[in-house]
């Protein structure tokens, strides 16, 4: 049973979820609220325990279900990158991706999709896609390229020959391909982006307002929990898959937050009974909207990062790196990447503006100081390329400690 105050459509899934989870879960079975679940005892969401990140990384197969109705459909079974540690097997059921495609259909609406009829989705090369190569499926509502490339100048160079006016493309990937246009003069046909995985820089969401008539949408998604929240197109702030999740946003003690605070983003899967995930502690960090949306019952302002990508400090706090994208441009930096290798140490890397070659090193040196405060020694670092993780995803900000 449940007492926890969520519509009556959402309270009858979480408590069909428990219910099942509590049977069948390998990890949750034995804890003392599953316990009481299988007594028939009132079970609120809030007084079951956080599920740390590094458990279900860690111990993944503790949380795949053998017992799944068939009802569910099929079980498909993929693996991350590995970006963040150990790949980790992923088990969603063929219902619970139905259902998530229909969330991000409807958190979709307003952006104007049915108005373009060609899309474009760019892909890492792979041994049956070398680099360069194209693939189109004609679909009666347009085309569908997949354009397969690590280059952002070949990817220029696609988008022409295509003339595609929706992008599905990497935050940072697509920071380079409007990079390159915009130093060359050329106009691209894009009229939407959309963005998933990692985290929108403000310079990104600047370049693409420089587009005539172009807009970005950002997506916040995991291989875990599949749509977490979109962004919207009247009030730009995301708006939470609440038709198939529930999104807590909770301070160090796991209480929620206030409007306009910070905390931890912790999400339950509500119709993945392959693999529950109960109070999923993400890892990320999000600030919760000051306002409501119909959309959804959650709306989050921003989403800030992972938890682990948080600076630390010698006496012990731990802060946001930033630094405001239009100040490092004025400052001739291009692109850049913050690594905190120390308490004290903090690497700037760089590619530097069209008319530079190298940045002078104080300059990093009073951007960090003013966005982030004192107390950091800043070594700039000129790069042909900025670094990327395992898994092909850019972080700007990086921890090393």
């Amino acid at each position: 049973m449940l007492n926890q105050g969520f519509n009556p459509d959402m309270s009858k899934a979480l408590a069909s979820l428990l219910a099942h989870t509590a049977a069948h879960s390998p990890y949750y079975r034995e804890q003392a609220w599953a316990k009481n679940a299988r007594r028939g005892a009132v079970v609120s969401l809030r007084n079951i325990p956080i599920t740390p990140t590094s458990v279900v990384r860690n111990e993944a197969s503790l949380f795949h279900v053998p017992d799944v109705p068939k009802s569910e459909g099929r079980i498909i079974t993929k693996f991350t990158s590995g970006s963040t540690g150990r790949p980790l097997e992923v088990r969603h059921t063929a219902r619970f991706y139905s259902i998530n495609d229909v969330e991000r259909t409807r958190l979709l609406t307003g952006w104007g999709f049915e108005r373009y009829a060609s899309a474009g989705i760019i892909k890492y090369p792979d041994a049956d896609h070398p680099p360069g190569t194209v693939r189109t499926k004609l679909k009666p509502e347009g085309s569908i390229h997949h354009l397969y490339t690590a280059d952002a100048i070949e990817a220029v160079d696609m988008i022409l020959r295509t003339g595609i006016q929706v992008l599905h493309v990497r935050p940072a990937f697509c920071v380079g391909i409007l990079q390159h246009s915009a130093d060359k003069g050329i106009k691209l046909p894009l009229q939407l982006i959309t963005t998933v995985t990692e985290l929108v820089s403000d310079k990104l969401r600047a370049m693409v307002g420089a587009i005539p008539g172009c807009k970005l949408v950002d997506r916040y998604a995991t291989s875990e929990t599949l749509l977490i929240a979109t962004e919207c197109a009247q009030c730009g702030a995301y708006h939470a898959a609440d038709r198939k999740l529930v999104v807590e946003v909770l301070d160090d003690d796991d209480t929620p937050v206030k409007p306009g605070r910070m905390g931890r983003v912790v999400v339950t899967s509500l119709l993945n009974l392959a693999m529950p995930l109960i109070r999923y502690d993400m890892g990320d960090l999000a600030v919760l909207a000051k306002h409501s949306c119909p959309r959804s019952t959650v709306t989050l302002a921003r989403i800030v990062g992972r938890q682990i990508n948080l600076f630390k400090t010698a006496d012990g706090r731990r802060i946001l790196p930033y630094i405001d994208s239009r100040s490092a441009s004025e400052a001739g930096f291009r692109q850049f990447k913050l690594v905190q290798r120390s308490l004290t140490d903090i690497d700037l890397l760089y590619i530097p503006s069209p008319d530079r070659t190298e940045v002078p090193q104080d300059r990093g040196q009073r951007l960090v100081d003013h966005h982030m405060g004192p107390g950091f020694k800043v070594t700039s670092i000129k790069v042909d390329a900025m670094p990327l993780s395992a898994g092909g995803k850019f972080l700007m900000h990086e921890c090393l400690i």
